[in-house]
């Protein structure tokens, strides 16, 4: 498999290095393997704007037709609809001496072109319970535990870090557009950046969760445990009996001895992604229509 090999001006590499470390990598990722993961969100990225093309009626791309492209996976659909939920609940909370408009009435663009396809409401249906996303605060946890007072901060701070920095600027969105299209080729609305800056940062959580599974199936491949749900978000973070808890677990080593995510994880999980052929290599399940695009 070949991957986008050429250089662009506009990199995201200190932004994905604190992601991989805030989704589970060492606290200093592998170089190597963080330009791979980089290549991947930007080759993933210009795929999913490609595809929204197809749907787009002008010559500037909406946010709307980028949304459409998730109709076939309610979960993630749901988990973007939480997102845009907490994103209006955070502006109002920055500007709640200035809004006098009543808060129920405030609905963004998205949100509504949302509940338009939804003709089932399931896409809105928020009191259905996230597995992945509880599993990956879960495993934030346990790592958490294992940190001394300075690489906790540190983890912190990666834990916020994603592609619009911290208010969704207007630099910070040039800076996505420049990088997803350094020949200024096509236009976007400031609401399709922000979709891409979300498309962006689920793909980097995607990439990590399954180079921990390629991790655990290399090292657990008699577990009896590696089977259950959600089981490999933690179990790489575990030996023996830190896995099962008790009464005052040792967690010094769940995480600082981890080694860093290697180029050969991530290339393994592209091979399952493109392989699904494979059998019992692949990751299971029924595989999506959207099955190479992490973010879909």
């Amino acid at each position: 498999m070949e991957y986008l090999e050429h250089q662009v001006k506009v990199s995201f590499y200190n932004e994905i290095c604190l992601m991989m470390f805030g989704f589970g990598d060492s606290h200093t990722p592998n170089p190597d393997t963080v330009r791979l993961v980089e290549n991947i969100v930007l080759k993933q990225l210009r795929s999913i704007v490609h595809e929204a093309s197809k749907y787009s009626s002008g010559d500037v791309l909406k946010g709307e037709e980028l949304v459409f492209l998730m109709r076939h996976n309610k979960h993630k659909m749901q988990r973007f609809v939480k997102y845009l939920h907490n994103k209006k609940n955070k502006h109002l909370l920055l500007n709640i001496n200035t809004v006098k408009a009543n808060v129920s009435q405030i609905k963004s663009n998205l949100l509504e072109f949302i509940e338009r396809i939804d003709e089932t409401g399931e896409f809105t249906d928020l009191s259905e319970f996230d597995e992945v996303k509880y599993e990956r605060q879960l495993r934030a946890d346990r790592i958490s535990q294992a940190l001394d007072e300075k690489k906790y901060l540190e983890f912190c701070k990666a834990r916020c870090a994603s592609f619009n920095s911290k208010d969704t600027t207007q630099r910070s969105l040039e800076k996505l557009k420049l990088w997803i299209d350094p020949s200024v080729q096509m236009k976007f609305n400031d609401e399709a950046l922000d979709v891409l800056a979300y498309y962006a940062y689920q793909t980097v959580a995607e990439i990590i969760d399954y180079a921990l599974l390629v991790r655990m199936d290399s090292k657990s491949s008699t577990d009896p445990l590696k089977h259950l749900p959600g089981s490999y978000y933690t179990a790489t973070m575990f030996n023996g009996e830190h896995r099962f808890g008790g009464s005052n677990p040792d967690y010094t080593k769940v995480h600082s001895s981890q080694p860093p995510i290697s180029l050969n994880e991530i290339k393994e999980v592209m091979r399952r992604v493109y392989s699904p052929q494979a059998g019992k290599l692949n990751f299971g399940g029924k595989l999506p229509e959207t099955q190479y695009l992490f973010a879909l």
